[in-house]
């Protein structure tokens, strides 16, 4: 049923926790830095509910920095994690916090390369403090396709040697691969109905000390 992700282009996270524990470690991470801890009004953070797109409205316009954070329940067992970076940057703001939180997380990226009209795909996973697989396959003034970490069992390893680059790693695939993690990213009745926006609403002026 491959489609789009829920931001055609942009890449998204995901945490293994409820939504409100993944919500209050981003919150307490944040905080932590001293602007924060001396000035708790620079950040604010807001429960949305409805539909997912009510959230992603919350999140524009893009860029140019990370001012804003939105985290999505997806049925419970995992969260969505989504930012207002002009192409995001989940893999820095999942591996940390997983790193901090202990948490399990994924990072999926699924967008047309503007260079050569393929996908630009990314799947990640870490466990904790560990990034324990990365599959890629990316345009770098030439397509790439690159492998970290052991294979998971659920991996169609037998693509990884086809000639073609691009044949590789397919939207199909990484559809396949999330769907082992019980993720159904392309799947828009994957999302609940509430999240929680972490907005930084400092002037631009503060922010020029420190950003997400």
């Amino acid at each position: 049923m491959i489609s789009e992700l829920p931001v055609p282009g942009r890449g998204m996270g995901f945490f293994k926790v409820n939504v409100a524990v993944a919500a209050e470690a981003l919150e307490r991470w944040r905080r932590s830095h001293a602007w924060f801890a001396e000035r708790p009004q620079g950040l604010v953070v807001e429960k949305v509910a409805g539909p997912l797109s009510s959230g992603i409205e919350r999140l524009l316009p893009f860029g140019p920095g990370r001012d804003r954070e939105l985290l999505w329940d997806c049925g419970g067992e995992w969260t969505a994690y989504f930012d207002d970076m002009p192409a995001s940057d989940a893999v820095t703001a999942v591996s940390s916090l997983c790193m901090r939180a202990g948490f399990e997380g994924v990072v999926l990226v699924d967008g047309t390369s503007e260079w050569d009209g393929g996908r630009d795909l990314q799947f990640v996973v870490h466990r904790g403090a560990d990034t324990v697989r990365v599959i890629q396959s990316t345009w770098e003034g030439r397509r790439a396709f690159d492998t970290y970490g052991d294979p998971l069992p659920f991996e169609e390893t037998e693509r990884y040697t086809r000639r073609l680059k691009r044949e590789r790693l397919t939207s199909e695939m990484l559809e396949r691969y999330c769907a082992h993690l019980g993720l159904y990213p392309y799947d828009p009745a994957f999302y609940g109905q509430l999240g929680y926006l972490l907005s930084d609403v400092r002037t631009e002026f503060q922010r020029q000390s420190f950003r997400f």
